[in-house]
Order: structure tokens, then C-alpha cells, then sequence
């Protein structure tokens, strides 16, 4: 039974309601908005999937016409997005894709990976992690100042 295998239809549905429910309509619909220029971004480009490589060439792309606290926000709109929000993976997706998904794509994406879960970090741990934060024990690697 993973995590989203075991919630009811209730359940889904509840926290679907809860999402849509966190932004004022307002900001719902600027958020929108935003979110739909970056889709359309994409029909033009042919992107099928989103990726953090997307994510960048459209932001430098708009850097030219935005300030950098524009281009933040913008960022803060289009990741929440329909298409592009959080999902908790289970142990098969992520042994899946740290086995599958293409080393020369992917690697940074993996490294994080295998850190964050190995070293138990929480997301700001993670984005702060150095090399110096890292140790080598043997055959292990062991991140050092996690708060855990």
C-alpha cells in the first residue's frame, strides 16, 4: 500500500478542495495567468515535459524584459501550477529513477536525491548542503550537519 494508493476518493477529493482554496481568487487567477504564459511558452517550443532545464531557458528568456523580483515571482506562480507541482514519490519511483533516468541529464538531479534521503535533510539543509558538509567513512558517504 503506498501513500497514495490507501487515501478514499474522499480524501482526494477534500485535499483538491483544500489546494484550490489556498490562494484568494485574485491571486488565483494572476497565478493562472502566469502559469498559462509558461504553457504556452512551452506549446511554442515543443516542450512535452517540464524540467528544470525548461524552467531556466524560459526565466533567462524573460530576464530580458523583467527585474529579478519579477522573475521570482513568476517563478513562485508557474511552479505551483497545474503541471508542475510536488509529488511525493514512493521507494519503486524513486529506485525507478535513480536506475532509468539518464546520467547525463539527470546526474545532479540524482546526487540530490541520494543525499537528501541518505542524510535525512530537510529541503533548506539540502539546498545549503557544501562539499565540506560531506564526509567520506569508508564506504560510506555521511553528511555532516544535518539537524537530525
Amino acid at each position: 500500500c503506498t501513500m497514495n494508493n490507501c487515501e478514499s476518493e474522499e480524501i482526494v477529493e477534500a485535499a483538491n478542495i483544500a489546494i484550490s482554496n489556498l490562494l484568494p481568487t485574485k491571486s488565483r487567477s494572476l497565478y493562472d495567468i502566469a502559469y498559462n504564459r509558461f504553457k504556452k511558452w512551452c506549446a511554442e517550443k515543443n516542450v512535452q515535459v517540464y524540467s528544470e532545464n525548461v524552467l531556466l531557458a524560459y526565466f533567462s528568456e524573460n530576464a530580458k524584459n523583467y527585474k529579478s523580483s519579477t522573475l521570482w515571482a513568476q517563478y513562485s506562480m508557474v511552479k505551483t501550477g497545474d503541471g508542475y507541482q510536488a509529488k511525493i514519490l514512493t521507494k519503486s519511483e524513486i529506485d525507478r529513477f535513480l536506475s532509468s533516468a539518464n546520467d547525463k541529464e539527470f546526474l545532479m538531479i540524482k546526487v540530490g536525491l541520494i543525499l537528501g534521503i541518505a542524510g535525512a535533510c530537510r529541503t533548506d539543509e539540502l539546498v545549503n548542503l557544501t562539499v565540506d558538509d560531506i564526509e567520506d567513512v569508508g564506504s560510506s558517504l555521511i553528511v555532516k550537519n544535518s539537524k537530525h
